[in-house]
């Protein structure tokens, strides 16, 4: 029923698209001095946020005065928040005209819409006046299935967008018409120095110090449990990294995250470990700046350590590693199980990558 009504919605929202068109034309007007440029993150996923961060720091090396504002829903705000090179926040709640009045006042030059397929979204730049939009156009299967996205594809300026690649590099591609091309791929976040002060305040209380203990975060969560690696196995590598390496063990995550924490926790025995469980994003961000490692399954703590280069080691089942993960290197292990399910990949195996990650490092410290 929910996806009839959205099939309606979106309909209705391209007959108003189309009814505005012979009085505010296409949105191909692409400038070549842009001074506000509007980029629209759709979902709330925290991996998905932080592949758009790129975004802003290409746009303000290529055009330092641009203001950029982004506009989207549930926790996105939380991410970039500090982020010094985002001038301005529109919180999307489902309220559709206003959003489209407050993005109409501020009279954007161009717009990303960072999400395939977001017909909705394309309609809040293109009604709210964005004089240019660059839309993704998916080439390859699985295509977006959607009877009106097609037509929104021909009133802006339609990207090519690619699944089973990396996507952040594919974001940037959205800002290829304005002439920004081949920029940065890393990832930004920051955080507020409270936060920091928070976390060195923890750090204190547990005789944890940055920069002289191996600090490891466990993610052993995610957003289904399908994508969560056997919760004793995670414990099986807390307790041979504390024995062995004397690591100060963290537990990272938020919300569902608890069944799988506990469930580590469990195996533990009496191995010492701090239970980081809830964070807001400000002190979550914080923590993981100060980590010497991070393990986890393929989850919002993974990109976060990749923002703030922290080695790595990741466990991935039903995703595709090459959408949202570099290839694996040193100090960047992708364990990938062979048939889509994270039983499959052995405690031997992981600790396999665990021991040359662990070389690697001691060669670089």
């Amino acid at each position: 029923m929910k996806s009839i009504l959205n099939k309606f919605y979106n309909f209705g929202l391209l007959v108003l698209c189309l009814f505005y068109m012979p009085f505010r034309g296409l949105a191909k007007k692409v400038s070549k001095e842009p001074k506000k440029i509007i980029i629209l993150r759709w979902t709330p996923h925290m991996g998905d946020v932080v592949y758009t961060t790129p975004m802003f720091s290409a746009i303000k090396k290529k055009y330092p005065d641009c203001q950029i504002c982004v506009v989207g829903r549930g926790r996105v705000e939380e991410v970039i928040r500090y982020n010094p090179e985002v001038d301005k926040f529109i919180e999307y709640k489902d309220n559709f005209w206003e959003t489209v009045r407050k993005i109409r006042q501020e009279k954007f030059d161009f717009g990303c819409v960072a999400k395939p397929g977001a017909s909705e979204g394309f309609a809040l730049l293109y009604l709210g006046g964005v004089k240019a939009i660059s839309i993704f156009d998916v080439l390859n299967e699985p295509k977006v299935r959607s009877a009106t996205y097609p037509f929104m594809l021909k009133l802006g300026v339609s990207v090519p967008f690619y699944n089973h690649q990396y996507i952040p590099p594919q974001f940037l591609k959205l800002l290829e018409p304005l002439d920004i091309k081949n920029p940065d791929v890393h990832f930004h976040l920051y955080f507020s120095p409270e936060a920091e002060s928070k976390i060195n305040s923890i750090f204190k209380e547990n005789n944890i110090e940055h920069g002289r203990d191996f600090i490891v975060a466990l993610a052993p969560g995610g957003s289904t449990e399908e994508r969560w690696w056997p919760a004793d196995r995670f414990a099986e590598l807390a307790k041979y990294l504390v024995v062995n390496h004397h690591a100060k063990i963290l537990f990272l995550g938020a919300g569902i995250d608890k069944k799988a924490i506990d469930g580590v926790i469990q195996n533990l025995s009496d191995t010492p470990h701090i239970n980081l469980l809830n964070q807001n994003l400000d002190d979550f961000k914080a923590t993981v700046s100060k980590c010497s490692l991070v393990i986890g399954n393929d989850s919002g703590p993974m990109v976060t350590a990749d923002a703030f280069n922290i080695p790595q080691m990741i466990f991935v089942g039903p995703t595709d590693p090459r959408e949202y993960h570099t290839l694996s290197g040193p100090t960047y292990k992708i364990l990938q199980s062979s048939d889509r399910k994270l039983t499959s990949i052995s405690t031997d195996t992981a600790f396999k990558e665990l021991y040359n990650l662990l070389y690697n490092l001691s060669r670089v410290a």
